[in-house]
């Protein structure tokens, strides 16, 4: 007799949640070089673009990138990173000039209330490249174009700008903030979705806490994390961050600062600890450089500082540095 088939066993649901935070940002990314590859960018990035009919949003697991306008995108108020390092976008702008944008940027399409067509398209990661572009005086901008939640916007800036570590200290705060309060974010989910601990991003947020002057500084980093800690438990965490930046204290000395303001001592800069033979030293290489020279040693490491007031100083003084260095 012939055995009667076993049916076969619906596999069980995984107990395991799925992660809310970030979930689609890798398979976005991984997208990037596929579309590159396969869309072949019109000479010099300029001329006409593919009307907004051909540039809605592509389902399936491969985005497309179309080239469009860089008139119809528009950064996202959202958006957290606030501070683009100048220097740094210079660069950007002599790679595209002579290299052209290598990665789409990501946007979403903006479709006004009762119209059908797209009125433009909103950055959701990529404004350095598009900011770029702009100075680079391209027309055109490869985009992939996805249509995207508010949640998924702000949740997918926040991932890319932590892993790539361009946010400073304020904008990542404010950015798990926005989440938590927005939408409701655990800390542990944010910590989940941006490879980070929950205590990080609880640390984090308490940065939130500082007096306005204090997050200034750290935004402009001239305060660190590490600062930022000690600064926060001082019982007058304005004063100590001044002190901080003004006498260059290390992370060590604002802590043991922060403790003798505890202990209702006055806040007093540290007395001065360079010795003789440092003060030497100094003298030394500020006779034969011509600029003024600081040394701070403090075992094993320290740092020097050469300092210039006209760029004509800093010319020479690059010009007398070994070759190739600049």
């Amino acid at each position: 007799m012939a055995k009667t088939p076993k049916k076969p066993t619906a596999k069980k649901p995984s107990a395991r949640p799925a992660r809310g935070l970030g979930k689609g940002l890798s398979a976005l990314m991984a997208d990037v070089a596929p579309a590159v590859k396969n869309n072949t960018p019109p000479p010099a990035q300029s001329g006409k673009s593919a009307s907004p009919e051909k540039t809605a949003p592509i389902s399936g697991a491969v985005l497309a990138a179309q080239y469009i306008p860089i008139a119809q995108l528009e950064r996202n108020p959202a958006q957290p990173r606030r501070y683009f390092d100048p220097a740094k976008l210079d660069d950007l702008t002599r790679s595209i000039k002579e290299k052209g944008v290598l990665q789409p940027i990501l946007a979403r399409p903006i479709i006004k209330s009762g119209a059908k067509a797209v009125a433009g398209y909103q950055i959701v990661a990529g404004e350095r490249r598009w900011q770029a572009a702009m100075k680079a005086g391209l027309d055109q901008i490869p985009v992939m174009v996805k249509e995207l939640s508010d949640q998924e916007v702000l949740e997918i800036g926040v991932v890319e700008n932590v892993q790539r570590a361009n946010l400073n200290p304020i904008e990542e705060a404010q950015a798990y903030k926005a989440l938590s309060d927005e939408f409701g974010r655990r800390q542990e989910d944010i910590a989940n979705a941006v490879g980070k601990s929950r205590s990080h991003v609880a640390n984090m947020m308490r940065l939130l806490t500082l007096p306005t002057r204090a997050q200034d500084l750290l935004a402009q980093g001239k305060l660190s994390a590490g600062h930022a800690r000690a600064v926060i438990s001082a019982p007058d965490p304005a004063a100590l961050a001044e002190m901080i930046v003004q006498k260059d204290l290390s992370v060590r000395e604002a802590e043991a600062m922060m403790r003798r303001l505890k202990k209702g001592e006055p806040l007093r800069a540290p007395a001065e600890t360079k010795s003789a033979d440092i003060r030497q030293v100094e003298k030394t290489l500020t006779d034969q450089i011509g600029l003024k020279i600081d040394l701070n040693h403090k075992n094993p490491n320290g740092k020097l500082v050469i300092h210039y007031k006209t760029a004509e100083q800093l010319e020479d003084l690059i010009k007398r540095l070994p070759k190739g260095f600049e």
